[in-house]
């Protein structure tokens, strides 16, 4: 019976040292939730090398994405998902969620993913709405309202574009 007891303690306190509530960030262009290195991605404990990034590590992460979404790194990525196009203006139009991690020689790596906000509308609640800042949120063949990126904040290199639904 104690046995019992302390796996179900384990459970619930396990629990609740890994499910945290990301930090809501805004700023010109753009908002989004960062998730603390100490989140649970996909139900899975934090990995040793994830990073909780600050409101400067994303501020300079969104003008590394502003300067680079002309370059053919993000126009090969997208070319067969033609409307609308992922560009300075449409960046506007979706809420992002950032993890961040540290490569071995320290590099921050950020991985977003973004949520198309007529998908996601705060004064709407529709289906994720209750969820962006409580869990990574991942759709499948959502074309242009699902996609992500990584950039590499201390190259300035971005890395693994997925816009959901091209293969």
């Amino acid at each position: 019976m104690k046995s019992i007891f302390a796996i179900i303690t384990f459970l619930f306190t396990s629990g609740y040292v890994y499910s945290q509530t990301a930090e809501y960030v805004k700023g010109k262009g753009y908002e989004g939730y960062v998730f603390p290195k100490e989140h649970a991605i996909w139900g899975l404990p934090p990995e040793p090398n994830r990073y909780t990034p600050s409101q400067e590590d994303i501020a300079q992460v969104e003008k590394v994405l502003q300067d680079s979404i002309g370059t053919d790194y993000v126009k090969s990525n997208q070319k067969m998902y033609k409307k609308p196009p992922i560009n300075k203006r449409t960046l506007k139009k979706y809420v992002r969620q950032y993890v961040g991690y540290l490569t071995e020689n320290n590099e921050i790596i950020i991985w977003i993913n973004f949520l198309h906000k007529d998908e996601y509308d705060e004064e709407d609640k529709p289906k994720d709405a209750d969820k962006i800042n409580n869990e990574i949120i991942t759709i499948f063949d959502g074309g242009y309202y699902f996609w992500r990126i990584t950039i590499n904040l201390s190259t300035k290199k971005l890395s693994n574009m997925s816009v959901n639904g091209i293969s």
